[in-house]
């Protein structure tokens, strides 16, 4: 499978270029549609309303002017009413990308007079966007960055700003052939796409192994002079701001990529010229993201079914171990009889006897084991009642094959029907189907007739259980011992737990079967409306509800049962919501 191609450094050059029209635009409204976006509503003269999108998530980090609306939140975070208290209604008086990094930085002038800047760091799981006040003291951010998480670099309100960390490598647009060659001559890197990579600022691997691409089209086998008109090649483009954006697909016909120029490294026919480097963009995310995120949830439910279908296999090994006992069954009665018949012979507390073979008239002999502790004829009714044990067992365990083999047939159209899906409507009608089954437990169903599981007792604590649309079991503690027993004993770390913010109330806890990730954010939702409703918020029209794993949250030393401490927490905004267990 291909992999992406990334938003790297040119993509930010070739982006900024087309973001120019935007200096001495107005920014009208700012959104949060996101829990990493922020969308910023521009007007420009000779440009008219423009939607701009700023995204810092680990995954998609990126930016580009959007021709539609997004759907935001009807309470906006705390980092969205920051940037509209100081940014909104300013004017944007400068768009740059700083050096050849992939960090747009955006001085904007508040409708007070003051300037600030707006640093986007576009840098994978590390991206963010950064608001900074004309003292250089970070206002807001869209993440936080304790000393806990990072010692080299806090990202708090009130902190001196700092630059991410850097190394001093040359802009590759302001390279002369003189210095390149040089540098080439005396450094003879053995991997020249490697060489590329660390020796000058922006170039990802990506980028280099085009440029070495680029280099072997020419025909030079890879010269000093013929890497350098590729690099020439590239370089010269961005310079003059001579773009030719294309939209990349792979052979299916799925894009899997967009660039500001046409790329040596993919086939022609792979690339679709687009007007802007923008439109190319907008084209590429707007099918990239929820594919990829479809693909996220089929992948967990992959796991799940591919779980289920394991346990259905070892159980049936199991039963057939216990089927094949079957035959003991008559071996088991021959010892009992024979015992029986030769009750005189056997003599107390020995371990074993050999008698004659009743079933056989040549005068062979049987050995059978004893309990020393039975009498003889103990021994022989013990031998009676394995046999029928065994026989009624095997009975029971040919019905349980027989389920199970319908089971593992099942789990298998299942997952073939998992593989053909191809949008997130069959899919979330595929996990109702596996939730209801009681798949999403891989061994429930499999020592009983019944899938569904007897109700749990939680220790005598008034914990609630709530069952979550696709079948996601949600507990609910209805007091403070409840809840210090629902967090320390009943969920395992991985689960999610949820709380009202900076307030009373229910812990909540969404069972993830060790799976956060594949929780639907349509079950957080459920979870934090639970929340929201068994606090003392409950009238309110809209509550904050923190959301977290377990494993960041604790219980500090001494304290009272039901008050704990979190980290790496997100925030809901829900409207309260009382259901039935």
């Amino acid at each position: 499978m291909l992999r992406a191609i990334p938003y790297d450094s040119l993509t930010l050059a070739a982006v900024v270029d087309g973001l120019q029209m935007l200096t001495g635009g107005r920014i009208q409204h700012i959104a949060q549609p996101g829990e990493h976006d922020i969308l910023l509503t521009v007007y420009a003269r000779g440009a008219g309303e423009v939607r701009w999108l700023i995204s810092c998530s680990p995954q998609w980090a990126r930016t580009y002017l959007l021709s539609h609306r997004l759907p935001s939140p009807p309470q906006p975070p705390a980092f969205c009413m920051a940037l509209r208290k100081y940014l909104q209604g300013g004017t944007i008086l400068t768009i740059a990308q700083r050096r050849f990094d992939r960090v747009l930085d955006v001085e904007i002038r508040g409708h007070e007079g003051h300037t600030y800047l707006l640093s986007a760091e576009l840098m994978g799981r590390h991206s963010n966007i950064i608001l900074v006040a004309p003292d250089e003291r970070i206002l807001h951010a869209a993440k936080m960055v304790s000393s806990r998480i990072s010692r080299v670099r806090e990202v708090l309100p009130n902190k001196p700003y700092t630059p991410p960390p850097s190394e001093d490598r040359p802009d590759p647009r302001t390279v002369s052939e003189q210095e390149f060659l040089q540098w080439l001559s005396e450094e003879q890197p053995p991997d020249l796409a490697e060489w590329l990579r660390t020796r000058f600022e922006g170039i990802g691997g990506f980028l280099a192994q085009e440029i070495v691409n680029r280099a072997s089209l020419l025909g030079e086998e890879l010269s000093p002079h013929g890497l350098w008109k590729a690099f020439r090649s590239v370089f010269e483009p961005a310079k003059r701001g001579e773009w030719e954006p294309v939209l990349v697909r792979d052979e299916a016909h799925r894009p899997i990529g967009a660039y500001p120029i046409p790329l040596a490294s993919f086939p022609e026919t792979q690339q679709h010229a687009r007007s802007n480097i923008h439109v190319a963009l907008e084209n590429y995310y707007a099918l990239a993201i929820p594919r990829a995120e479809m693909e996220g949830q089929k992948r967990s439910l992959q796991g799940i079914l591919q779980r289920v279908l394991s346990a259905r296999r070892n159980a049936l090994q199991q039963v057939e171990q216990g089927v094949q006992e079957r035959a003991k069954a008559e071996t088991y009665r021959r010892w009992g009889e024979t015992i029986l018949a030769f009750l005189h012979q056997v003599p107390s507390g020995a371990e074993s006897v050999t008698l004659p073979d009743l079933y056989n008239g040549d005068g062979s002999t049987i050995t059978i084991p004893l309990d020393p502790a039975l009498s003889p004829q103990q021994n022989a009714e013990r031998y009676f009642q394995r046999a029928r044990h065994v026989e009624q067992n095997a009975e029971r365990l040919e019905a349980m094959r027989a389920r199970l083999a319908r089971d593992e047939l099942e789990v298998q159209e299942t997952l073939h029907k998992l593989e053909a899906v191809e949008d997130l409507a069959q899919l979330e009608a595929l996990r109702t189907a596996i939730a209801a089954r009681g798949w999403l437990t891989p061994t429930s169903g499999i020592s009983g007739e019944a899938q569904a599981k007897p109700a749990e007792d939680f220790g005598g604590k008034r914990i609630r259980a709530y069952t979550a649309p696709g079948g996601w079991q949600v507990l609910v503690g209805e007091n403070a011992e409840a809840n210090d027993y629902l967090v320390t004993r009943v969920a395992q770390p991985n689960d999610w737990w949820l709380h009202v913010r900076a307030g009373t109330g229910a812990h909540v806890v969404i069972r993830t079967n060790n799976n956060p990730q594949a929780v639907p954010r349509q079950v957080l939702e459920y979870a934090a409306q639970l929340a929201a409703a068994h606090s003392p918020a409950r009238h309110s029209s809209l509550v904050a509800v923190d959301y977290t794993l377990r494993k960041y949250v604790r219980r500090p030393r001494g304290a009272q049962p039901g008050f704990v401490t979190y980290t790496h927490e997100k925030t809901l905004h829900v409207s309260p919501r009382e259901e039935k267990p």
